[in-house]
């Protein structure tokens, strides 16, 4: 099988994994609400040993009732009227749920585990436990999200009272759809529009972040990107309001040469003083996939140019990846320059001339990054080489080869070989994941993605950004990931 033939059953492969996992989509009704369950602790009547409560709004979408991947909340082998609560720290308008049960009598499963009989929610209202009004549908099926409207209530606790009906109840993923403590200060930090796969370059007080934009149909299960987006702020934080968007700062029509597909990029300010921007693109004249290509600005805001006029990183460079995406640039003190990019579990790393523009160097493999499948983001601290980048397998990392955590490496040499430290950031709610990692005044912070944004999705994701922490011995803290304040 040859090179551009495996590119394209990998491609097949990738797109076929991410359509499984995008099996639910906000309805037009719930387009302004945000699943406010996201920023909630859960709590039961009763957990059986082996499974968790909190997983019931861990944001994973079930594949099945019988989901045997991912964590579920059950109560075997108890009967009768059971409850999941989820309580907020500071009240929630809420007026529509999707509740998605355990059932594991599919799939030649046991059946000890079944839909209930019936069930209702209930809030919390001056200390005692009412009843919704106004509710629409307690639906009892299996398989699906079971949605139900009702009269908007103020709150801070809310549960669903399960009565059991065959077997013991169970819960694996519930959504509630309202306002409150998901809307204030807290990530997703871009809300208007989706955004995904950050970069983060800081200029003087000034940290910038440079974003795609993803603009696909709520249902739709594909990319859609045209075009790079830029935003700025002096403090950064998860609270939206620290930043400032500038809007789209360059765009597929900025390359002659590119078709489609406006992926992951950096900004680096190159030895000239001026800003190289390097991108992940779909190439329209050389019958490539996807290219690695640059422009070039006095200003991190642009204008930007078309540095090359065609891609520096092709398919026809020798020993390129099987997918060439997500670059990552770093100057390191005596000016030496490093490229590293890849997908589908191939790493690579080139070096490049002072002009920023061209190779100075053979590509090849770097050595050491476990369990590597895209998206590398490079940086140096107290001297030591760092390495994060997107896995979707491995020990502590994902629960489903459909989803990514980023794993880190490091090194004492640019080049490496790599020695791999662990898991820096656990599985997201959207099936890929993207880093960037910045230290701005003093503290670090972990840049990335989720489907966090209402009506969001695994093709319309939204940018995070929460503290990351080293420990003396230099290896860093896995990231406490935050959403609506939580």
């Amino acid at each position: 099988m040859n090179r551009t033939v495996i590119r394209r059953t990998l491609s097949a492969a990738l797109a076929a994994a991410l359509a499984w996992t995008c099996l639910q989509f906000a309805s037009p009704a719930q387009a302004q609400a945000v699943n406010v369950a996201r920023s909630a602790t859960a709590s039961a009547s009763y957990t059986s040993s082996w499974e968790s409560v909190a997983a019931v709004n861990d944001g994973i979408e079930p594949p099945s009732s019988n989901d045997t991947q991912n964590p579920r909340w059950g109560t075997w082998p108890q009967t009768g009227a059971q409850w999941v609560q989820l309580t907020w720290n500071s009240p929630v308008t809420v007026s529509s749920s999707d509740l998605y049960f355990f059932d594991d009598s599919y799939n030649s499963g046991p059946g000890g585990v079944r839909v209930p009989a019936s069930w209702r929610i209930e809030y919390l209202n001056n200390g005692a436990w009412t009843a919704v009004s106004g509710a629409s549908a307690y639906g009892v099926n299996a398989n699906a999200y079971n949605h139900t409207d009702f009269n908007a209530v103020t709150t801070t606790a809310l549960r669903a009272v399960l009565q059991s009906g065959a077997a013991s109840v169970g819960v694996l993923e519930w959504k509630v759809w309202g306002s409150g403590s998901a809307t204030q200060a807290g990530n997703p930090i871009v809300r208007n529009i989706y955004t995904a796969d950050p970069a983060t370059l800081v200029v003087g007080d000034t940290m910038y972040l440079f974003t795609g934009r993803d603009e696909a149909a709520a249902g739709q299960q594909s990319f859609v990107m045209d075009e790079w987006h830029a935003f700025s702020s002096t403090a950064p934080d998860n609270d939206p309001a620290t930043w400032t968007a500038h809007g789209a700062r360059l765009s597929l029509s900025t390359f002659a040469w590119a078709g489609a597909n406006a992926w992951a990029s950096e900004v680096v300010r190159g030895p000239d003083g001026r800003y190289y921007w390097f991108v992940s693109v779909d190439g329209a004249t050389d019958n490539g996939w996807m290219n690695i290509g640059v422009a070039v600005s006095d200003n991190p805001l642009g204008p930007y140019v078309d540095a090359i006029g065609g891609p520096l990183i092709s398919d026809s460079t020798p020993n390129s990846s099987a997918l060439n995406i997500d670059p990552t640039v770093f100057i390191d003190d005596d000016g030496q320059i490093y490229l590293y990019w890849g997908s589908y579990w191939q790493p690579r790393m080139a070096k490049l001339n002072q002009n920023m523009t061209s190779l100075a160097s053979a590509v090849t493999t770097p050595t050491g990054l476990a369990d590597f499948w895209e998206a590398p983001w490079m940086f140096k601290r107290n001297g030591v080489y760092y390495m994060a980048y997107a896995s979707n397998g491995g020990s502590g990392c994902v629960t489903s080869s459909s989803y990514a955590c980023i794993r880190y490496a490091t090194a004492s040499n640019p080049a490496g070989p790599w020695t791999h430290r662990g898991v820096v950031l656990g599985q997201v709610t959207s099936t890929t994941n993207h880093p960037a990692i910045e230290q701005f005044n003093g503290q670090w912070w972990m840049v990335y993605h989720t489907a966090d944004a209402p009506g969001g999705g695994n093709f319309r994701r939204s940018v995070a950004i929460d503290p990351l922490y080293f420990n003396a011995d230099g290896t860093m803290q896995q990231v406490v990931q935050t959403r609506g304040g939580a």
